[in-house]
């Protein structure tokens, strides 16, 4: 079924050499900015995400992976939204010098890879200035973000984002800089920021037991999630901070005055934890310590599936 949908994707790319293409590429957050992308540009062209698709798109969006598939092809724009290491660089960039025009997350690609991108066709993306595309936050909290969304000519366009954590911002912006090189309206790009809702297990807001509100983190998967999964939580008032995982490794990017506790499961004690810290054996216990721990005053970081504790999700 892929390859046939593969071969479909290529007859159609020789019949319509008039069809954009769009590669994304990085360490993590991959699928959150596909997922913008389709989205906002979504709102006035036919987007294909991936090849196992059946519409004839204007724009094909592809995950790096595919490049694999697809080795001939010059990208109309490359999107690079992070990079760990000197090997990904070399890759990444490779492919970003063939493309037509090249977005790179300012906050997520070091400054020491620039080395590799020979391409001056640049557009940054990010949290702040320098970036040449960025959002100006206003308010964060459970209900979301607000704020404006700032382009090159310093225009501020005001948007209200259903979206924790200010990293999960800059694929909107990404897709929103991307909406404008293809000159899509404004009012269909904000059309599509309203639409945007955040995947479940990805910082995605639920309703837990006893009132609690638990912050879904579990489907991320990067070295890098725990430390905005963090970020976040201690930006968020609440009277009770609990974070859960599995990886003793990610005590140490822990502020421990801006939680209450922090629950190991599956892992053995190890000496000299922090008293705030707790180890579970099976999920049993921590699930039966949680009943009992929880209420309406805490939030809680969940960096490990665990919906037996998860009633519904909020938005």
């Amino acid at each position: 079924m892929f390859f046939d949908a593969k071969s479909r994707l290529e007859r159609y790319f020789r019949n319509n050499p008039q069809v954009k293409t769009i590669v994304i590429m990085g360490s993590f957050g991959r699928k959150s900015a596909i997922r913008c992308i389709g989205m906002i540009l979504g709102q006035a062209l036919t987007v294909t995400m991936g090849v196992n698709r059946a519409a004839d798109p204007d724009v094909v969006v592809l995950d790096y992976s595919s490049m694999t598939f697809f080795p001939e092809i010059n990208p109309d724009i490359a999107v690079i939204t992070s990079c760990e290491t000197d090997e990904e660089a070399q890759r990444f960039f490779a492919v970003a010098n063939r493309a037509k025009h090249v977005l790179v997350n300012y906050c997520d690609v070091p400054q020491k890879f620039a080395k590799y991108l020979k391409n001056p066709q640049i557009t940054t993306y990010g949290d702040e200035l320098p970036a040449d595309f960025y959002f100006e936050n206003h308010d964060a909290g459970l209900d979301g973000q607000s704020g404006d969304i700032v382009n090159p000519e310093r225009e501020h366009i005001p948007v209200t984002v259903k979206l924790i954590g200010e990293h999960n911002m800059r694929p909107v912006v990404m897709a929103c800089a991307v909406a404008k090189m293809f000159r899509i309206d404004r009012d269909k790009i904000l059309a599509g920021v309203n639409a945007i809702r955040p995947v479940h297990g990805r910082m995605s807001p639920a309703k837990g037991l006893h009132n609690s509100v638990i912050l879904d983190d579990s489907a991320s998967t990067s070295t890098t999630s725990l430390k905005y999964g963090m970020q976040a939580l201690y930006s968020i008032q609440a009277p009770d901070r609990i974070l859960v995982t599995d990886d003793v490794r990610k005590l140490a990017k822990v502020d421990y005055d801006l939680v209450s506790e922090v629950l190991i499961l599956g892992q053995n004690a190890t000496a000299n934890a922090n008293k705030k810290v707790k180890f579970f054996t099976d999920e049993v216990e921590l699930i039966n310590h949680l009943g009992a721990r929880l209420d309406e005053n805490c939030l809680v970081l969940l960096e490990i599936p665990l919906p037996q504790i998860i009633e519904s999700y909020l938005w």
